[in-house]
């Protein structure tokens, strides 16, 4: 994947768990910020699937 100039999909996963977690961290309307942490928990599970998915591969 690597010399095709492709990423695994749980490095994409974590750029975007990253910026929410900082775009969280600005928010002080309840409501947003109950809405961005669901984001930032489905961002978890789909990146911990992807992480496990590959290490399994790799195994």
């Amino acid at each position: 994947m690597a010399q095709a100039g492709v990423l695994p999909e749980e490095f994409n996963l974590k750029k975007q768990l990253d910026a929410a977690h900082v775009a969280y961290a600005d928010l002080t309307d309840p409501g947003d910020r109950k809405a961005a942490m669901a984001k930032i928990a489905d961002l978890e599970m789909r990146y911990n699937m992807a992480r496990d998915a590959r290490r399994a591969f790799l195994r």
